[in-house]
């Protein structure tokens, strides 16, 4: 067995369909609860079925027609009733009992009064003049009366009377109604038995009158024996509906699977690490297989033991396969609807919306409207043809052919019969056949062979074209492919792509801009001087490799370094790289723009966004490069574009040689990559172990080195204790170090780690760094972050984006030195008791502290702590006063422990001066530490960052940002600047940006008189400089490079 898997796990493509099959199968072992539905849900509804069945037959049996009557019982005749008891009128609405014609006619007025009259209920009864107003009555007023009376006459002479009434047999809440007992009979008999005694009245007899009024009639009614009835079973015609809904469940949940990978990133975190598409798409057909053989042989059990005639006569073969079929055909138009959608709530409203109008369009089949001979040989043939697209009018079909099998005598069909029991022939060609043997319809068309043929078409056409319409319709990321993609033989042979015409191209758009440019193909070009020194000679370094490459040809494949003489290779070369995102132009133009989770358009107006500006960097093997940006300025989005995730709108990036902007290149290097995304991307149900497993058999590990694999990187981030546990129960934390090991699976040559310690606790971010310290030899790693902390201890080089453009690259000290505001000086002290004692502990003479014995030693310890605080403050205000007079400063910062003096640029001649007199005052100020550092890697980072967003200010003309303080004071602050004056008063600004990246102020508050004189240490008094100037941001003593 092992021989086998080992040879099945050599190729790729067979490798990752078969993980990835096992990968649906946890998920869904995992839900448990989901899959039995899936399985348990047929019986549910076929359960529910047959309640409605027997409920139908026992409310059947309360009629006598299917009841066993031997010796019916007599049943009288009474009076006409009401109209309201009709059940199509019921109460509330205006009706008549009777009319009658001719009127006026005193014979047949005299008639109908007393019909009206001697009637057990009042009743109307009113006269029309001839039977054609009663007919235009009947019209105009229909379900509005009762019954009419024609009487005729000839002469003067009745002759007879012809009675009128509805001959529906009227249905409603399980009783009938039939009109001749309800009221012809007795209409008819109280008709008979007021003429009867009219004539009796007018004979002339003695005592007419009374003999007239005396007179009875009685009439009943009595039906003949007869056997129990047995009642029509409705099961063939509702069966349908009831296992189309019980399928849908598995409809629904394949749909949100789908979509829900989608969504959450995981399709494309698995197309990153090597996936290819063909064993995703066959990974999830091959578990619905699975799955519609469980759920199909589910159905045909639960037929058989709920004693469905419909199940036990017809073949179990012809069941079987019309369940199983059908679920093949819904799983594929599940994957191709999953194609259009983009959040895991619109696929389940899509999912119930399908099932709405599936159970509709399968009670039009029931009706027979498309698949009759009316419609299959005519011009209508076409709605046979849109019907039979859709499968559950298949099974709508396929269920009423095998209902009609059942019905009466007929013995059901057999495997056999599955094409030859449907005819469609004229009735000269029809041949006897004996019901009792087999089954035959002579107006069927498309019977269950061509059913089944059908439906195996439907699911190889709707797989096909989701597929299809997975590459052409933008995913998460906004990327398609053209329509004709498939025409490209790069889709079908990848690998067979190189780099060499992508770099020409981008050498050619180069060379067309004027004078070299600055700028990357597709932009309009920049000025050579507003580029950093450094962004400047990085560029060229570039633009000489790519001019290197482009002039070797496809023979020069060996990287160097160009420029800088540098022995290591480059793992990452980015030439000009740039993404544009296309705004809309709303209805009227040529764009418009669409909803994030379907493809629903809106008018709504967008600009242009440069995600990327050019960018032009290398990045050499073993080196950690480091990117860091506020929110938007281009850092995630240069890594989707290294990773394959989203393709550049111009420019190219070489990885380990291989182009991104082709497939053969991603598909090569995709194997030797590793990616951390900013964003967990997790399978909730599998665990820790079982997420390195499958993605290290996507990136074609060997099968027996996954395992071992899997122990070191869980061992190598602390995650064995909680390596069987479901991902969904970490911690962030412990998620961000899953998705580090994951992105260190396969010991890839290249890195991406894309925020990887958000959300960890110091301990475990400080052991996640000394984890990428560890495995820098060899490979590139690339690292996006916040946290200037982690940039600064790890970085080998660090580059700094702001909106969309590189401003600055190089080592952490150098971008210190260049753009920091010069030094920082933490100065300490403590009193003299403090530094008495701890000379006296040093040396070893605590005795001598205070003098005389212990216990005015004691004392005087006492004493001297006693006095502590004071002196702290006294040597701190000398302190104080030593920095103000030697620099003008006053401290930036205060705490317990130090205090923080800020050493600009223009004051970095008088430090070595300073700090020779502050070492020879030190005993004397009681200073127990100096510490003398380069200032933050985060200032540096502000001021990139204040810098992009006021150029971004000068070209939005906006020049102000209004701010509220505190106290409720409104200030105009010009956008960058550090210190404003309002009304006389100075305030210090202190600038950041929000969770968009967009520069904002985060406090402005009144500045103190030391640091006045630390802003303006040339100008005395502070508070009478002029507001004009004042209300400008301090420009630096030493050139600094603009920023575009």
């Amino acid at each position: 067995m092992d021989a086998v898997l080992d040879f099945l796990f050599a190729f790729r493509p067979v490798q990752q369909f078969l993980v990835l099959y096992k990968k649906n199968a946890l998920v869904a072992w995992r839900n448990r609860r989901a899959t039995a539905l899936r399985i348990f849900a047929p019986f549910l509804f076929l359960l529910l079925a047959l309640l409605i069945d027997r409920a139908l037959r026992a409310n059947d049996r309360q009629n006598t027609a299917f009841q066993d009557v031997r010796d019916p019982a007599g049943e009288a005749v009474g009076g006409i009733p009401q109209c309201w008891q009709d059940i199509y009128i019921g109460k509330g609405r205006a009706c008549k009992e009777v009319l009658y014609q001719p009127s006026p006619d005193p014979v047949v007025d005299a008639i109908m009064a007393s019909v009206r009259a001697n009637n057990p209920v009042p009743i109307t009864v009113e006269g029309f003049p001839n039977s054609s107003a009663i007919q235009a009555y009947l019209y105009d007023h229909p379900d509005s009366v009762l019954s009419a009376v024609h009487f005729e006459r000839t002469g003067s002479a009745l002759e007879g009377f012809i009675l009128q009434t509805n001959t529906t047999v009227k249905y409603f809440k399980g009783k009938y109604q039939h009109p001749n007992k309800f009221v012809q009979l007795p209409l008819q008999v109280a008709v008979h038995r007021e003429i009867a005694r009219y004539q009796l009245a007018n004979s002339g007899l003695p005592n007419a009158s009374g003999l007239a009024s005396s007179l009875r009639l009685e009439v009943g009614l009595k039906e003949f024996p007869h056997p129990t009835i047995a009642t029509v079973s409705v099961l063939g015609q509702v069966l349908g509906p009831f296992v189309f809904a019980a399928c849908m469940f598995s409809f629904v949940t394949q749909i949100s699977s789908v979509v829900a990978e989608k969504e959450l990133g995981l399709k494309q975190a698995l197309r990153t690490m090597g996936m290819v598409d063909s064993a995703y798409w066959l990974s999830w057909a091959a578990w619905e297989v699975t799955l519609a053989f469980a759920v199909a042989h589910s159905i045909c059990i639960y037929g058989l033991i709920l004693q469905f005639d419909l199940f036990l006569h017809n073949s179990y073969g012809l069941l079987f396969f019309l369940f199983f079929l059908f679920q093949l055909a819904m799983s594929s138009m599940a994957l191709l609807l999953a194609a259009f959608i983009r959040r895991t709530q619109v696929a389940v409203y899509l999912g119930f919306t399908v099932f709405i109008v599936g159970w509709i369009m399968q009670t039009v089949v029931l009706f027979g409207v498309p698949y009759s001979p009316d419609y299959y040989k005519t011009a209508k043939s076409a709605v046979t043809v849109i019907f039979s697209m859709l499968p559950w009018d298949l099974l709508a079909k396929g269920f009423e052919d095998l209902g009609a099998a059942t019905l009466g005598v007929y013995p059901g069909l057999k495997w056999s019969q599955r094409a030859s029991y449907c005819r469609n022939v004229d009735t000269a060609e029809q041949e006897p056949f004996d019901p009792r043997v087999e089954y035959r319809s002579y107006e069927c068309v498309m019977g269950l062979n061509t059913i089944y043929g059908a439906l195996l078409a439907l699911w190889a056409g709707y797989f096909c074209l989701a597929v299809y319409f997975d590459n052409i319709v933008p995913n998460e990321f906004g990327v398609k492919k053209p329509f004709y993609f498939f025409l490209d033989p790069a889709y079908w042979l990848p690998r067979f792509s190189r780099a060499s015409n992508n770099l020409r191209t981008v050498q050619r758009s180069l060379q067309q801009q004027p004078g070299g440019g600055a700028a990357a193909p597709g932009q309009p070009p920049l000025p050579p001087a507003e580029l950093d020194e450094d962004v400047k000679a990085e560029e060229e370094r570039m633009k000489a490799l790519l001019q290197h490459r482009t002039d070797a040809g496809a023979g020069a494949m060996a990287l160097q370094s160009v420029g800088q003489g540098a022995a290591r290779p480059n793992a990452v070369e980015v030439f000009g790289l740039t993404k544009l995102y296309k705004g809309s132009n709303g209805c009227f133009g040529t764009t418009i723009h669409c909803c994030s989770c379907c493809d629903c358009c809106s008018c709504e107006k967008t600009d242009d966004f440069w995600a990327i500006r050019g960018s032009w960097f290398g990045i050499e093997q073993g080196q950690l490069f480091c990117l860091l940006g506020p929110n938007g300025a281009g850092k995630t989005t240069t890594i989707n574009c290294l990773t394959g995730a989203i393709p550049p709108t111009g420019g190219e990036a070489l990885v380990y040689e291989e182009p991104i902007s082709s497939a053969g290149g991603l598909d090569r290097i995709r194997a030797q990559m590793g990616v951390c995304p900013q964003f967990d991307i997790l399978w909730n149900e599998l665990s820790g172990a079982e997420h390195l497993s499958i993605y290290g058999h996507v990136k074609g590990l060997p099968r027996r080195k996954v395992a071992s694999e899997t122990a070191a990187l869980l061992d190598k981030v602390k995650l064995t204790y909680a390596a069987a546990q479901r991902a969904g129960a970490y911690s962030g934390g412990m998620k961000r170090r899953l998705s580090v090991a994951i992105a260190l699976l396969g010991d890839p040559r290249i890195v991406y780690l894309d925020e990887p310690t958000t959300g960890m606790d110091p301990i475990s971010r400080r052991y996640v760094w000394d984890i990428i310290q560890e495995s820098k030899p060899g490979r590139a790693i690339v690292l996006t972050t916040h946290s200037m902390e982690e940039a600064d201890i790890l970085g080998d080089r660090i580059a700094i984006m702001a909106r969309g453009k590189l401003r600055c690259i190089g080592t952490s000290l150098r971008l210190k030195q260049r753009f920091g505001s010069g030094y920082t000086l933490a100065v300490s002290v403590t009193s003299a008791a403090g530094s008495g004692a701890a000379s006296a502990a040093a040396s070893g003479r605590l005795a001598m502290v205070g003098g005389g014995g212990p216990q005015q030693q004691q004392q005087g310890m006492m004493q001297m702590m006693q006095n502590a605080p004071a002196d702290v403050e006294r040597r701190a205000a000398a302190v104080k006063r030593f920095f103000q007079e030697r620099l003008g400063l006053a401290p930036v910062e205060e705490s317990k422990a130090y205090m923080h003096f800020l050493v600009d640029r223009a004051r970095e001649p008088q430090l070595n001066g300073f700090l020779k007199q502050l070492e020879a005052e030190r005993g004397a100020l009681g200073i127990t530490d100096v510490q003398l550092s380069l200032t933050s890697l985060e200032e540096v980072f502000l001021n990139i960052a204040r810098r992009a967003e006021m150029e971004a200010a000068a070209v939005s003309g906006q020049a102000e940002v209004a701010h509220v303080t505190d106290e409720g004071v409104r200030l105009n602050i010009p956008i960058g600047a550090e210190w404003v004056a309002h009304e006389g008063v100075t305030y210090k600004v202190r600038w950041g940006t929000d969770e968009a990246g967009r520069l904002v102020i985060m406090d402005a508050s009144p500045a103190s008189p030391q640091e006045a004189a630390a802003l303006f240490p040339q100008q005395q008094p502070f508070m009478q400089q002029p507001p004009s100037m004042m209300a400008q941001p301090q420009q630096p003593q030493q050139p600094y490079p603009y920023y575009p």
